[in-house]
């Protein structure tokens, strides 16, 4: 899905499973790190959301151009089953491994034990729900590019920089084409706007400030 309805309320809230209904990633480190893992994965296309109605009400409806009810106009695929096994069918996942999925899951919440899954869930972006409340719902995601994460290196006044570290004289460099400043799960996301803004002033006042 690109660039709306984001689904990153939804997977913080809930889990997200690959193709044999087990968890991959740690859904609590938020919707870049969700995205980052997902593009290195071999099958980067594997993902699905599982959610029960009240995160769908709730997380569903938090974002900018909230999911629910916008995932079906934007072309999104959203399955709905009263049970995880009827789910786990109608998504073309297995049923058995799906559900003690979820039930392992409920479990380590439940009883605070976040830190026995695997991968591990973290609360750094939002509290984790259980998934227990019909209807459930199953949604297959991937990630979205809007810019860049890696680039050519910059120093603070947007010169471009050689493997030495030393500046390039009268070369610079500003927004998605600069890395260094995000990516990667344990990074932050800044955005390429504001790498543009940012830097691409910089790189003006230093210019001007260049004698001639």
């Amino acid at each position: 899905m690109w660039p709306y309805p984001q689904i990153d309320a939804v997977a913080v809230a809930a889990i997200v499973v690959d193709r044999r209904g087990t968890r991959i990633l740690d859904e609590g480190l938020g919707g870049i790190a969700i995205a980052n893992d997902l593009a290195r994965l071999d099958d980067p296309l594997c993902a699905t959301v599982i959610c029960d109605a009240p995160i769908w009400e709730t997380a569903g409806k938090a974002a900018q151009i909230p999911p629910n009810p916008q995932l079906l106009a934007g072309g999104g695929a959203l399955h709905r089953a009263d049970t995880i096994e009827a789910l786990a069918e109608m998504a073309g996942l297995p049923s058995e491994n799906l559900a003690g999925t979820a039930a392992e899951y409920n479990d380590a919440v439940r009883f605070n034990r976040l830190q026995t899954l695997l991968p591990e869930r973290s609360t750094r972006s939002g509290i984790p729900r259980r998934i227990e409340t019909p209807p459930f719902f199953a949604i297959p995601i991937c990630a979205a590019i809007t810019n860049t994460m890696g680039g050519v290196a910059i120093d603070r006044h947007g010169r471009v920089k050689r493997p030495d570290g030393s500046p390039i004289a009268g070369l610079y460099a500003a927004g998605g084409a600069t890395g260094g400043l995000e990516g990667g799960g344990a990074f932050g996301y800044v955005g390429g706007l504001v790498k543009a803004c940012v830097f691409g002033l910089r790189a003006a006042e230093h210019i001007a400030a260049r004698p001639g």
